[in-house]
């Protein structure tokens, strides 16, 4: 088996920084949606599995890609992004995320006499690959009786962002993924042996930059070891079929992949509160189901396939 390949890398490569990686993800909220948050804020991670209902009265489970609620100065927003690693070639995925941004709403929405407060959040797509027709910004429009209402989704391309322009905005979450900038040269770099050492320069680049962040204590050395694995990750499955560039890139990355104490640490600490945070969200979801729906407690875990072993401890969070 090959122990670098995943279907998902670009999935996981994106979720895991979400997850694991706050100095990672806060400057890159602050660029897409025009914030200031410092490393201060309190970063809370929601649900990303959410039932959207069907016809005929059937419920359909989809996966974001984010949810999350960043909190400073008593100011909260909640923001969802999507990472789209293909062109939207017939543009469906506007209305993809409308689809989950109507059923986060309704997931946060409030009733109170005959009155329905639904709360949308800030939302934005992470494009990996992207066109000259791929949309800069797009927008959704909703037109109702009473008038009409739209929000914006925030995009960014990671083919507009080259490395000055990545360290210059702190963007450190885009390294991974950029070997997509050379996606449509792959075949060039695999036939020419000069084209490919300028290839593997550019990742040397990157790995000297990172470690000068670090000593210059503008990056941890969590945060470059996670970068530098998720690269190795990414670059090995877009270049599955140009076995000599992979092996070249593949050697420069994968020796400077540490499994680090510190790193193996942090992954053990932070699992014990990704489960707690698991947990309070999914006393949200119950509750919310229970009132949109008026269903019992039960019929709403049933829902939400809640193992019934585990019901007893939502039951006392109601």
């Amino acid at each position: 088996m090959d122990e670098l390949y995943s279907d998902f890398a670009y999935d996981d490569a994106f979720r895991t920084m979400v997850v694991k990686c706050d100095e990672l993800l806060i400057p890159f909220i602050n660029y897409m949606f025009g914030e200031h948050y410092s490393n201060k804020a309190r970063i809370y991670r929601g649900s990303n599995e959410h039932f959207v209902d069907k016809h005929g009265g059937a419920q359909e489970k989809r996966i974001t890609d984010s949810l999350i609620k960043i909190v400073e100065n008593n100011i909260s927003h909640t923001y969802h992004v999507e990472c789209e690693s293909k062109e939207d070639v017939d543009g469906t995925i506007i209305v993809r995320i409308f689809e989950y941004d109507a059923q986060i709403a309704l997931d946060r929405s409030r009733v109170s006499r005959g009155r329905l407060d639904v709360y949308f959040p800030h939302t934005g797509i992470l494009f990996l690959s992207s066109t000259d027709s791929t949309p800069d910004s797009m927008e959704i429009v909703i037109h109702t009786s009473g008038g009409e209402c739209k929000y914006s989704v925030e995009v960014i391309k990671e083919l507009d962002f080259d490395l000055d322009k990545i360290y210059d905005n702190s963007l450190f979450f885009l390294l991974p993924f950029y070997s997509f900038n050379y996606k449509k040269d792959f075949d060039k770099i695999e036939a020419d042996s000069y084209k490919q050492e300028e290839f593997v320069e550019i990742f040397r680049r990157i790995v000297g930059e990172l470690e000068s962040l670090v000593d210059e204590g503008l990056l941890s050395a969590y945060s470059k070891d996670v970068i530098i694995r998720l690269i190795n990750k990414v670059v090995h499955k877009q270049l599955m079929k140009y076995k000599s560039t992979q092996k070249r890139v593949g050697d420069l990355m994968g020796g400077k992949v540490l499994d680090l104490d510190v790193i193996r640490a942090h992954d053990e600490g932070i699992e014990q509160g990704i489960e707690q945070g698991r947990e309070s969200t999914l006393a949200t979801s119950i509750r919310s189901i229970m009132k949109n729906f008026k269903l019992t407690a039960e019929e709403a875990m049933d829902k939400l396939d809640i193992p019934k072993g585990e019901r007893s401890k939502y039951m006392a969070m109601l």
